[in-house]
């Protein structure tokens, strides 16, 4: 059996990036590890 394809959300969440430095966030973390920026995540 396959693995279920991932929804638009997850794929939003894998894609995250910083706005204030551009670094790219970890799915799970709140802020980012360069700069310290608070990150906001993407509406479900």
């Amino acid at each position: 059996m396959g693995t279920r394809p991932r929804t638009s959300f997850v794929m939003k969440l894998k894609r995250r990036r910083c706005p204030k430095c551009g670094g790219q966030i970890n799915s799970q973390r709140t802020r980012c590890k360069r700069c310290h920026e608070l990150q906001g995540r993407p509406k479900k």
